[in-house]
């Protein structure tokens, strides 16, 4: 083998090598820009989920307090409160009884 044909031989060979070197180049640079838009949408996600953590901590609070609130409404008006509110504003309960005896028309001829 001469120089010659040597050194055809390395530039066919280089060449040959660029298309490989290209696609490569493509496929590193696409993992690349992936591995950038998979930390960027982590980011979101994990902001976003400390703001639904927060927002369920609320609700929560909230559900505690909506039953604890119907429970004290329950109880101040159950008849037994109600009862001895009134006794203590001194409102006595009647001990006389009455009754219509006599029915009046409503509507007279109509």
């Amino acid at each position: 083998m001469t120089r010659s044909t040597l050194l055809r031989a390395i530039v066919s060979e280089i060449e040959s090598m660029k298309k490989p070197i290209l696609l490569l180049g493509i496929l590193f640079l696409t993992i690349v820009i992936l591995f950038g838009v998979r930390a960027a949408v982590s980011n979101r996600l994990s902001t976003s989920g400390v703001a639904l953590g927060r927002l369920q901590d609320e609700f929560a609070k909230y559900r505690t307090q909506n039953i604890q609130l119907k429970e004290k409404i329950y109880s101040l008006s159950s008849l037994s409160h109600v009862s001895s509110e009134a006794a203590k504003l001194g409102f006595v309960e009647s001990k006389a009884n009455f009754a219509l005896t006599r029915s009046y028309p409503i509507a007279l001829k109509q």
